[in-house]
């Protein structure tokens, strides 16, 4: 009963439907007004008067967040459902995003960010779950890669849409907050309605466990703590590079368009990567192999753009961002793959895994800021030492080759999925 069940959901058509709903929104409510913020923090720090370290500590506080609620937040997905969870939390993005429009100093935008970034981390972390529910082991990497193709479409569009485009029509930074957290209200909407309504049948009790159970579980697998450090040193290095970037371009002497639109070559590339990377993968089976390689891409790349100028640096950033987003899909299909996680415990492993790789996000940019003191290109090398950590995590210490977990082998009850034609 348990074999049927999964195969009538990753066999169901309705399962492309989840899967584009599971790619626009982060594209709506994750990246896109997260990489909003980068080309607005000079319009933003001179209406609130903050410091350098202080941007960076704000651009620093949605993945401080995600520390501790990327895994409450799997928790409650494998304990309640992951319909129930994301209706909630898409909800309350929606309206502390609107809050961060009513911010009149440091502290009331910290704070702010502080509840934006708590749902918007419990949504990322579902997503992939979404996936793993959806979708056999042999089509787990493309799902993946799809779901990062939301997110980087929103990282792409951020940093050129923001103060180009929607900063001269909307008047100013606040009413751009105002927009966002109106679109992820309507994404909770969407939630509810497309979502099926999952089972709550004997079978599907039976099959949950306690959040500290599950955390207890998860914990105790260590390939999950090593893919969860590896994942620390390249978000460290990925969040300090892409919110010092534009501030640093303009610095040198760019002009302020010109250096917005420059981190957008990264997502470009990225963009255009994150899908056929992840196809591969799934027909190769080298998901060690490609995050080991794209790890070590990303910490040269960030790492030159301490010493070349001109014109280069657009290439460069532009070659570096071709591996991002693939590397973010391919991580979260490994994890979802290590032998001990399955259906079950998916949820828990996912946040597991991002509560740790948040660490370096949140870390991350007041360090590198805070170089500045000693040269304004010394950041890009504190971000690319930590991308050459995630090097060694991934090929030294990561065991090869983790046994992909049997569709029965921990079993979570699907959603009663729409019936074929």
């Amino acid at each position: 009963m348990t074999n049927s069940l999964v195969q009538k959901q990753t066999n169901s058509r309705y399962r492309w439907i989840m899967l584009a709903l599971c790619a626009l929104t982060p594209l709506c409510i994750i990246t896109l007004p997260n990489m909003s913020l980068p080309p607005l923090f000079a319009t933003i720090s001179q209406d609130l008067g903050l410091s350098l370290v202080e941007v960076g500590m704000i651009w620093g506080m949605i993945s401080f967040t995600g520390i501790f609620f990327a895994l409450i937040g799997g928790s409650l997905g494998d304990r309640f459902g992951t319909r129930n969870v994301l209706v909630v939390a898409c909800l309350l993005t929606g309206v502390f995003g609107l809050s961060r429009g009513f911010a009149v100093n440091f502290a009331t935008l910290i704070l702010a960010m502080l509840a934006f970034g708590t749902f918007q981390a419990v949504v990322t972390v579902l997503l992939f779950k979404v996936a793993r529910q959806w979708f056999p082991s042999e089509q787990l990497g493309m799902a993946s890669g799809v779901i990062s193709a939301g997110f980087a479409s929103g990282l792409m569009l951020g940093p050129l849409l923001s103060t180009s485009v929607l900063l001269p029509a909307l008047g100013g930074w606040r009413q751009i907050m105002f927009l966002y957290g109106g679109i992820a209200i309507l994404l909770s909407l969407a939630w509810w309605i497309v979502h099926p309504v999952e089972q709550t049948t004997e079978l599907s009790r039976a099959a949950r466990v306690s959040p500290g159970d599950s955390l207890r579980h998860v914990m105790r697998l260590r390939n999950l703590w090593i893919l969860g450090l590896g994942g620390m040193g390249i978000n460290a290095c990925f969040q300090g590079f892409s919110g010092y970037l534009p501030t640093y371009l303009k610095t040198i002497g760019w002009a302020e368009l010109d250096a917005d639109r420059a981190l957008a070559a990264f997502f470009v590339t990225s963009l255009t990567a994150v899908v056929p990377l992840s196809i591969l993968s799934d027909r190769l089976r080298l998901r060690r192999g490609f995050l080991i390689f794209a790890s070590l891409v990303l910490s040269i790349g960030i790492g030159s753009l301490s010493v070349v100028e001109g014109a280069v640096i657009v290439l460069v950033i532009a070659a570096t961002g071709l591996v991002f987003d693939s590397f973010m899909a391919i991580s979260n299909a490994t994890i979802l793959e290590v032998d001990g996680v399955g259906y079950l415990y998916a949820g828990t492993a996912l946040g597991f895994t991002t509560a740790i790789r948040n660490l370096g996000g949140a870390f991350s940019p007041p360090i590198g800021n805070s170089l500045t003191t000693f040269g304004a290109n010394i950041p890009f090398l504190f971000w690319s030492a930590m991308g050459l950590f995630a090097v060694f995590m991934f090929a030294v210490m990561l065991k090869p080759k983790p046994r992909s977990v049997p569709e029965t082998e921990a079993f979570e009850p699907p959603p009663s999925a729409p019936q074929e034609a």
